[in-house]
């Protein structure tokens, strides 16, 4: 039985357009994976929190101000220090952050908690939390980004008195 010969041709055109595609398509894929990679970190804080049988280390009569720090990317973070930034540029750095406790957020840990007493704080004063990873990122949480109109009215009223 004779079989015929085939013969396929391709230009170089043809294939350097199937190149370019590829490499199109690989770029892609490689920047998506970066973007998705990159550490991220939600915050969150909650005013006149309560904690109930925690005798040793926290209070039942006080009231809390709870910082919760949370890894949304697929990376590990560790956690560094804590701070809370303050209008007239001062700062406070909470201690529970200093405790020693190795905070990494994984997937499978994706949350930390950090607690202060909140009559220590005085919230008309806060302009951000801070929050440092072990690589030296920061991440940050306004308080209020617009400052309410009683806050505005006052700043008007007492502008040029301090």
């Amino acid at each position: 039985m004779f079989m015929p010969n085939i013969s396929i041709q391709i230009s170089a055109n043809t294939v350097a357009w199937y190149g370019a595609v590829v490499a199109t398509g690989a770029l892609l894929v490689s920047s998506y994976n970066a973007w998705i990679d990159r550490p991220r970190i939600n915050i969150k804080y909650q005013k006149g929190m309560l904690i109930i049988n925690a005798a040793p280390l926290y209070s039942e009569d006080l009231t809390y101000f709870v910082i919760t720090i949370t890894n949304a990317g697929r990376r590990p973070v560790a956690i560094g220090n804590v701070g809370i930034m303050l209008f007239k540029g001062g700062a406070l750095l909470l201690s529970d952050s200093l405790n020693g406790v190795n905070r990494v957020l994984t997937e499978e840990q994706p949350e930390t908690q950090i607690t202060t007493e909140q009559d220590l704080l005085d919230f008309s004063k806060v302009y951000y939390i801070v929050v440092y990873d072990k690589a030296g990122r920061e991440y940050r949480k306004y308080f209020n980004r617009l400052p309410s109109l009683k806050k505005l009215l006052f700043l008007i009223k007492n502008y040029g008195k301090n």
